[in-house]
């Protein structure tokens, strides 16, 4: 099986970047980078001194227990969406250390099977043993640490 990494929607980087509100209907802060602010939207980490948007995000489509709001960073400045074409590691993730994974319901609620924290380099390898269940729809990718949205997984058509 085949999986790819999906970044935020190029709409909601957009909508930020031109003014519109978050998940909580707040203005993004604007703030500068340390060179550590993971962009959820081109999945690489914002260079230090450039500017960085942070606000609240729902990675889902419906509203229930499951569907949480968290903050995330995007580049202040247009980026290009990462677009992952052969199942490479986007830059933010194969930099860092460790994950917590957890898989989702086409409804979009946790499959209690599924949650871990992963190393890196073990990352593909427990993706595609979770994408095994298949009532398990998509994963998502978050801090170890803060448990905040990173990215999402899917299987590859």
């Amino acid at each position: 099986m085949s999986i790819k990494f999906t970044a935020i929607p190029t709409e909601i980087a957009n909508n930020w970047r031109n003014g519109g509100t978050d998940a909580h209907g707040l203005l993004p802060e604007h703030r500068i980078s340390d060179g550590g602010a993971p962009c959820r939207h081109c999945l690489k980490n914002i260079p230090e001194g450039k500017g960085v948007l942070l606000g609240a995000y729902k990675p889902f489509q419906s509203i229930g227990a499951f569907s949480e709001i968290g903050p995330i960073f995007i580049c202040e400045d247009n980026c290009q969406r990462f677009e992952d074409k052969n199942g490479a590691l986007p830059p933010v993730i194969a930099e860092r250390e460790q994950f917590l994974i957890r898989g989702y319901s086409a409804d979009e609620k946790i499959d209690y099977r599924t949650g871990q924290i992963v190393k890196v380099k073990e990352l593909l390898e427990q993706a595609e043993k979770i994408f095994a269940y298949q009532d398990v729809a998509f994963i998502h990718i978050r801090s170890a640490a803060y448990s905040c949205f990173t990215t999402r997984i899917d299987r590859a058509s």
